[in-house]
């Protein structure tokens, strides 16, 4: 690839510069189908960098990071098209050295805890995971470990009484031997999530909930929001397993959190209902994970 051809390309014809490679580094790794998946990613990315909820730091980008993010794709085989669940989108980030007193930005596909685990099916860490599971106060739920081993015991109340309040929500994840991993997000871990948040966003993501005073002056409590709870879950289920590879333009976004410099851009977070009108997803069947 000449380096300054890229550097002269407009950032939304970089997709057609890049085209031959991607077709190949995809078809050498799935078998075929590499043209038809160039052409759908390419109209997705072109569509997030000219119009997505990123765009800002997306122009500013590097033009060798928009060709590298772009043959992520390609490398991982995990689409931007938009459904039921985000398995991976397009984001940009700023970082500000204090030295040069200089920002740079970047461009990266970032994959969701969805995306992570068809990635770690496919590295064979996991068989697969049961759908997430949103627990109330009003249910029987303990957790913790067994014989070396954790345990969830969940029986859930039906009805469930409309007072009930969230405590928690859990993930089945099925080991290649079939056996069990459970993850567990209870009331201590949200709360130190919505502490991040607060703390390098500058206020908590509303789906988070908590109280708020109504328009007749008394105040209200709302619940986190159940789809965030659940993306939130799938996010960090895997922080205690070993590093997944995503390759160069590419990054999980559990790692988001390590990085303390996107305090606007926190996954599912600065702007949720930008992520769900243009976050890149997936179309998932009913009976998929998930």
């Amino acid at each position: 690839m000449d380096i300054e051809q890229l550097n002269k390309t407009p950032h939304n014809q970089i997709c057609d510069l890049a085209r031959d490679r991607f077709i190949e580094v995809y078809n050498q790794k799935f078998g075929e189908g590499g043209e038809v998946f160039f052409e759908e990613q390419k109209a997705l990315f072109n569509e997030e960098l000219l119009n997505g909820s990123f765009k800002g730091y997306l122009e500013k980008a590097p033009a060798l990071n928009i060709h590298d993010a772009f043959m992520n794709l390609a490398i991982n085989g995990l689409s931007l098209e938009k459904g039921t669940t985000t398995l991976c989108y397009l984001m940009g980030y700023s970082n500000y050295d204090k030295n040069t007193r200089q920002t740079t930005y970047t461009a990266k596909i970032t994959y969701t805890g969805y995306g992570e685990i068809l990635l770690r099916q496919r590295a064979g860490q996991i068989l697969r995971c049961d759908n997430p599971v949103v627990v109330y106060n009003c249910d029987d739920f303990r957790f913790g470990e067994r014989d070396g081993h954790k345990f969830v015991d969940y029986v859930k109340t039906y009805p469930r009484p409309a007072n009930s309040v969230i405590v928690a929500c859990y993930v089945k994840i099925i080991l290649p031997d079939n056996s069990y991993d459970y993850f567990v997000l209870d009331r201590e871990g949200v709360d130190r999530l919505r502490e991040y948040s607060v703390k390098f966003c500058g206020k908590a993501n509303a789906l988070y909930g908590g109280n708020y005073v109504g328009n007749d002056g008394r105040t209200y409590f709302k619940d986190i929001d159940t789809g965030f709870l659940i993306s939130k879950t799938c996010k960090h289920a895997f922080k205690t397993y070993s590093k997944l590879s995503v390759g160069l333009g590419g990054m999980l976004q559990a790692d988001v959190d390590n990085q303390p410099q996107q305090k606007q851009q926190e996954a599912f977070g600065a702007s949720q209902a930008e992520t769900q009108k243009n976050g890149v997803k997936a179309k998932v069947d009913d009976d998929s994970p998930f």
